[in-house]
């Protein structure tokens, strides 16, 4: 997830956030650094692969006109600079330089800090960790069987990760309605206002949601793994031959 702190400039203001945003080629991304190993994402926690996630809402693409255009609109048609502060882990710093190359189209010049994961997350709290008080953030979250955790702690006003600094007070009603729902159909037209508030307001960009791949020898039986990936192994037990 990139974080894009909304109460500090250059982010405070929405257009120039979506047109960061629109620089990025998703495909490119998943097709070129991921090796085809992700989902495309669309800028929200709700991955394809849930069934509370609205897949009529339009996905957004890389659209550098677009993008120009908001930032004229918003009063940089020449571009703005900024630094992107991020982890040294996984794949991440690859991702970064991506982001750089991709917001140069635009006229955007982002600087790279790359920091040693535990640096970059500090004391996990606000004011004392890059993680969560940086301009502009990519951070790596595991993944979850719901996006619940990500919708409250990452984008609610009131979240202990979010570090885009996001205080929408028609988000937070909108997660409680979600919350509310009595069946799949119900979250459903909850999810599509949230999907649409959040391209809207664009807090953070989420490009792509990672595929794990896992080996598991043919000896054996019973391997499990979590959402996050977790490995269990209490049911683990050898084949007979």
């Amino acid at each position: 997830q990139v974080h894009l702190r909304t109460d500090q400039a250059p982010f405070t203001d929405k257009r120039i956030r979506r047109a960061l945003a629109l620089t990025i080629d998703r495909e490119a991304v998943v097709k070129g650094l991921l090796k085809g190993r992700a989902i495309v994402g669309n800028d929200t926690p709700f991955a394809p692969i849930f069934p509370s996630a609205d897949p009529s809402v339009p996905q957004r693409k890389q659209d550098i006109a677009e993008a120009k255009r908001l930032l004229g609109e918003a009063g940089v048609p020449n571009g703005f600079e900024v630094t992107l502060t991020t982890e040294r882990a996984y794949d991440i710093p690859d991702y970064a330089v991506i982001i750089q190359n991709f917001a140069k189209k635009a006229g955007i010049d982002v600087k790279l800090n790359v920091l040693p994961q535990d640096a970059y997350y500090g004391s996990a709290t606000f004011g004392s960790s890059p993680w969560l008080d940086s301009v502009l953030g990519i951070t790596d979250y595991g993944h979850r069987g719901t996006p619940d955790i990500f919708l409250n702690a990452t984008l609610k006003s009131s979240g202990a990760w979010n570090a885009a600094h996001f205080n929408n007070p028609a988000y937070d009603a909108l997660l409680l309605d979600y919350s509310k729902a009595r069946d799949l159909q119900a979250q459903r037209l909850v999810a599509r206002k949230i999907q649409t508030l959040l391209l809207d307001e664009t807090p953070a960009i989420i490009s792509y949601f990672s595929q794990y791949s896992r080996i598991v020898s043919s000896k054996v039986e019973g391997v499990r793994f979590t959402a996050i990936s977790h490995l269990l192994l209490d049911r683990v037990s050898f084949v007979q031959a």
